[in-house]
């Protein structure tokens, strides 16, 4: 079985990551909001604090550079084919597709990412403002949100901006052409767009036991999207709780693994005000009894739903104890950890307060360049937190957990 994943702390033993590239470079200031970015960012302090997230995976799991996984699909003739006709159709430049199949594997795989420059050669062309024909994209190293493995499925993204629809349709081939990747089946294909106006992206689904999955109604995952995974899941009989979360539309809760994600058997890191406080969200239980929906009720708010679902969750507050602190480590991922194993989790070390908090619930901090320099092993401890820089990379929007998407985990005894 190539595709395993059914628990967020479960030990990491393989991991799809995308480094960023030259496709970060072709923002501007005037084209980053096009883009989804408040800003621009800089490759190569990004590129660095990147490397330091693949250091810590490589310790621990298989790392799979997504452009080595994209060439090597490439290389077949029909998913090859396959590929560049939907992309060039996606952006309508069906046109372009022969020259691009003219390309080696390596020359396609980079100018599908880091974008293809258009021909001026209509008047239409010519006049629009756009300089690409295939569009870089800059969002790809947050491999979260384009495609989600839940039990041996996968689901693909249905991305709530265009921009982000080429991402989808690459995870889409991969996982349906590569050998080494390929699921039992989809449990949704967002890549056909069959339904106008059905959104969803990874970072708002987490599954947190095998039949437990959480799902946020946020600006990116809309309600038909969840009612769509929720009929799916149940014709599998593999999910029987599912747990919504309605959530701020706002550029700071984008998705729900910015305000909650699970870091040990019995913990989990949250924003406190919209998951435990005066402003938590909406929490709506959704019970599925063999292949049909038995219950929809409200819960007092997500730990109290999951309580109901036999997990009883201890909040580790992001920012810790103050609330200017956690406003502040939210907006630049502090509640985003990605888990390596059960109690073991790695996140941005510029989230100070953060950090203290898990310190003080009995996590070791481990810094990065304590590890790299080979002071510190992370077999020698039980329960740790590896600190890495996130300065640039967080201005991008997202966090650890963002910027990983885990095909195959260990299995976890409860």
């Amino acid at each position: 079985m190539s595709i395993c994943i059914n628990s967020e702390i479960g030990a990491i033993k393989r991991v799809i990551l995308h480094q960023p590239g030259q496709e970060i470079e072709r923002m501007t200031p005037s084209n980053a909001s096009e883009v989804l970015y408040d800003d621009i960012i800089h490759l190569p302090r990004a590129l660095r604090e990147h490397n330091q997230l693949e250091f810590v995976l490589s310790r621990v799991a298989e790392t799979h550079e997504l452009v080595d996984l994209l060439r090597e699909i490439l290389s077949i003739s029909e998913a090859r084919t396959s590929l560049v006709r939907r992309l060039c159709a996606a952006v309508d430049y069906p046109e372009l597709a022969g020259e691009l199949l003219e390309l080696s594997a390596t020359d396609l795989a980079f100018r599908l990412i880091h974008g293809t420059v258009k021909r001026n050669d209509t008047l239409e062309r010519y006049l629009s403002p756009g300089l690409y024909a295939l569009p870089p994209l800059p969002n790809f190293f947050f491999m979260r949100d384009a495609a989600m493995c839940v039990n041996d499925r996968v689901i693909t993204g249905s991305m709530a901006n265009r921009v982000r629809e080429a991402e989808a349709i690459i995870m889409e081939h991969i996982f349906r052409w590569h050998p080494d990747f390929r699921p039992e089946g989809f449990y949704f294909d967002g890549t056909l767009k069959e339904h106008p106006g059905l959104t969803i992206e990874g970072g708002d689904v987490l599954i947190l036991r095998e039949d437990v999955v959480l799902i946020g109604n946020s600006e990116r995952t809309s309600i038909s999207g969840i009612d769509t995974l929720i009929r799916s899941f149940a014709e599998a009989e593999h999910i029987r709780h599912v747990i919504v979360v309605d959530m701020p539309k706002a550029r700071a809760t984008i998705h729900l693994d910015m305000i909650f994600t699970m870091v040990d058997r019995d913990k989990c890191v949250v924003y406190p005000p919209l998951i435990t406080g005066h402003q938590a969200c909406r929490v709506i239980h959704v019970e599925i009894d063999g292949r049909k929906v038995r219950s929809i009720r409200d819960r007092e708010n997500l730990i109290d739903a999951l309580r109901h679902c036999g997990q009883d969750l201890d909040p580790i507050p992001c920012g810790g104890g103050d609330t200017v602190y956690q406003e502040r480590e939210q907006w630049t991922s502090g509640a985003n950890f990605f888990t390596l194993a059960p109690g073991r989790i790695i996140g941005y070390g510029r989230n100070k307060h953060t950090f203290e908090e898990l310190d003080r619930r009995g996590f070791s901090i481990i810094r990065f360049d304590d590890l790299r320099r080979g002071i510190v092993r992370l077999e020698d401890y039980e329960r740790y937190a590896v600190s890495i820089e996130g300065a640039e990379l967080s201005r991008g929007g997202g966090g650890c957990r963002c910027m990983t998407l885990p095909v195959r985990r260990g299995a976890v005894d409860w």
